[in-house]
Formats: structure tokens, sequence, C-alpha cells
């Protein structure tokens, strides 16, 4: 598969994973705030009820309340702070992420309205095969972005 169809479906599913959420939860304006350096609005986000989901990660959508944080300036999301209310199961029953699990996702922009990955810090607990409790807690930092050639942006650690 060429690497233009490659970025071409994961556009798609980019695009299918934001109309799930904006389908997914009703958005509220509870106040503003700066975050390093950038006016933002924040708006609580809260699983829309009778919402059904479309795409392949949609079905946890209604199992997840939390914050976003959105760029005045471009309308772009600063931050994501999210928070499991149900328990929910990945695949046939392999896995079931349990209540209380967050998740905290962060983004900077480069210029242009271009947006990518900050920090995500996770604290997830999650059943495996109904036999063994997988208690997750990681952070991960993202910096030093740097355009390729093809006017994608690429990262290194």
């Amino acid at each position: 598969m060429s690497r233009r169809t490659l970025r071409l479906r994961k556009d798609q599913d980019n695009r299918a994973f934001l109309r799930d959420v904006l389908e997914a939860f009703d958005f509220r304006l509870i106040g503003e705030e700066v975050i390093d350096g950038r006016p933002t609005y924040v708006l609580q986000a809260t699983p829309h009820p009778g919402y059904h989901a479309h795409g392949k990660y949609g079905k946890f959508l209604s199992n997840v309340d939390g914050k976003l944080w959105i760029d005045k300036q471009d309308f772009g999301w600063i931050k994501v702070d999210g928070q499991v209310t149900q328990s929910f199961s990945i695949g046939l029953l392999i896995a079931r992420v349990q209540r209380g699990s967050h998740i905290i996702f962060e983004q900077m922009s480069i210029g242009d309205a271009v947006w990518v990955p900050k920090r995500l810090e996770l604290r997830a607990s999650a059943r495996i095969l109904f036999l063994k409790t997988l208690a997750i807690e990681r952070i991960l930092t993202y910096s030093e972005y740097r355009a390729s050639a093809d006017s994608s942006y690429s990262e290194t650690r």
C-alpha cells in the first residue's frame, strides 16, 4: 500500500472518530483558561443519552466523560481530560477497561493550525480474559518535532 493511501485511510479514520465524538457528547462551556500562554475555552463533555457508536473506536465514548480545552485562536484542542464512568470491553471480551480509568492528552501547536501530541498520561485498570487485573500507569512526552520532505510531521524521542 502506498504512503499516500495509508495517509488517506488514516485521515478518514480521524474524521470518523471526530464525527463520533461530536455525536457522542453534549458539550457545555464551563469557563476559560490560559494554557502555555494560549487562551482557551473549557468545555464539559457529557455522554449524549441514546448515542450509538458508528466507528471502530466510538463504542467507548458513551462510557467516558471529561473536559476539553479548545484554543481560542484556531480552535485546535490543547488538552483532553477524560475518565471512564462505566466499564467497557475491548475486543470480544478480551479486556474490560474498569470504571475510574483516567487519561489526559495534551497537544501543542507548531504553527499554521497544526497540532501535534505533547503529553499523554494514562492511569487505567483492566481485566484481561476475566482472569487477571492489569494496572497501567504511563506518562509519555513528545518533543523535537521537525518537518519531513513530504510536509508531514515526524517526532524524535
